[in-house]
């Protein structure tokens, strides 16, 4: 009987998506993030790419932040997103960090809450993250004034 009991468990972890069970957990993913930020002259992350922004954005977000830099490239401007949404700032220089998570009931959401100082100064910055086929990715960023979709919106 302990036999059929362990296939029918090695069974359900069958059932996992593979890079769900291999993700981390919404903190670690988050934590993750702002290690690549710590200390003096580090480049952060890098999110040139529409590779580089699935690692951390939900598809409809990245597909945002993705259009929205071709064309201001193509018309030789700024792209709406001019700083570093993880820091909401172009310069940094974190200290400090700390992450704080809470899961939607459904585990499928969660809401990320990172404090850390930027040159002395204390900032926070709100992650709404979203449970996806390739693990935590984030599907906003709100800052002390204002978000990152709101960005894309047209003007009303």
């Amino acid at each position: 009987m302990p036999s059929r009991w362990l296939a029918a468990l090695a069974a359900l972890f069958l059932l996992v998506p593979a890079a769900q069970a291999q993700s981390p957990d919404a903190k670690t993913f988050v934590e993750n993030i702002y290690k690549r930020y710590l200390g003096k002259n580090v480049p952060g992350l890098d999110l040139s790419t529409r590779e580089a922004l699935e690692l951390y954005f939900t598809p409809s977000l990245a597909d945002l932040i993705d259009k929205d830099a071709k064309e201001a490239e193509k018309q030789q401007e700024a792209p709406l997103l001019n700083g570093d949404p993880f820091v909401d700032a172009q310069d940094w220089e974190i200290t400090d960090p700390a992450v704080t998570v809470q899961t939607q009931e459904n585990g499928k959401g969660a809401t990320a809450t990172a404090t850390f100082k930027n040159f002395g100064k204390t900032v926070t910055v709100r992650l709404a993250l979203m449970l996806t086929p390739k693990g935590w990715r984030i599907d906003d960023v709100f800052w002390s004034e204002g978000n990152l979709r709101a960005l894309y919106k047209p003007p009303q």
